[in-house]
C-alpha cells in the first residue's frame, strides 16, 4: 500500500494529507530487526560448563534494520532486547548446539529480566524453551525458538536478555536474533 497522491487544492489537498498522516502511523507501527553474531563460529565457539545459566552473546556482527518502526531505534543493542512497556514482541532465537560429553541431552533459553543480577522478579525468567536431543557427542543440532510476548515496566528498565543453559558441556556458535514489534504501547 502506498500513500495517496490526490492531485489539487482546497479539501481535496487537506484529505489527502491527513490520510498520508494516518498511514505513517498506522504503518510505522510494527517491524522487525535481525541481529547476527560474528564472534561465536563452529571454529571458535561458546563454551557452556554443565547446569550454568549463561547469557547467549550476539555482538550484532551483522544487523539487518531496514524495517524496523519509525519510533525504534534499535530493538537489540548487543546486550539485551529493548521493549516499552506494554509493546507486544515476537523474538526468534537461532543457534547451533553441539555436544561435547555423552551426558548432555538438552538446553535451556529463556529472557531474563533482572538485569543480569538474578533479583527475584515476579516472572523474571520469561518464555522458558527446553530442546531435548539424543544423537550424541560431537553432532551439531540447529536450534530455533520463537517466542511471541508483551513487555512491561521491568522489561522497559532492564531490557530481556536471551540465557542459556545445558544439562551438560556443550559448543554453542552461529547465534542470532530476529526481533519484530507486532504491537505498539498506547
Amino acid at each position: 500500500m502506498a500513500q495517496i497522491n490526490i492531485p489539487g487544492g482546497g479539501i481535496w489537498s487537506t484529505i489527502a494529507t491527513a490520510l498520508n498522516n494516518m498511514f505513517a502511523e498506522v504503518f510505522g507501527r510494527t517491524g522487525w530487526g535481525d541481529y547476527s553474531d560474528g564472534l561465536y563460529t563452529e571454529a571458535s565457539p561458546l563454551a557452556l560448563v554443565a547446569n550454568v545459566a549463561t547469557f547467549l552473546p550476539n555482538d550484532k556482527a551483522t544487523t539487518l534494520e531496514t524495517q524496523k518502526p519509525t519510533d525504534i531505534a534499535t530493538f537489540y543493542d548487543g546486550a539485551r532486547i529493548i521493549g516499552r512497556n506494554g509493546d507486544g514482541l515476537a523474538v526468534t532465537v537461532n543457534f547451533k548446539a553441539k555436544p561435547t560429553v555423552t551426558a548432555t541431552d538438552e538446553v535451556m533459553v529463556f529472557v531474563d529480566i533482572t538485569a543480569g543480577t538474578g533479583t527475584p522478579v515476579k516472572f523474571a525468567n520469561l518464555f522458558k524453551n527446553i530442546t531435548s536431543f539424543k544423537q550424541g557427542v560431537g553432532v551439531e543440532r540447529p536450534i530455533s525458538l520463537t517466542f511471541s510476548g508483551y513487555t512491561a515496566s521491568t522489561w522497559e528498565t532492564n531490557g530481556g536478555r536471551i540465557k542459556i543453559q545445558a544439562n551438560g558441556a556443550c559448543d554453542v556458535y552461529d547465534i542470532s536474533y530476529t526481533i519484530t514489534r507486532t504491537h505498539k504501547a498506547r
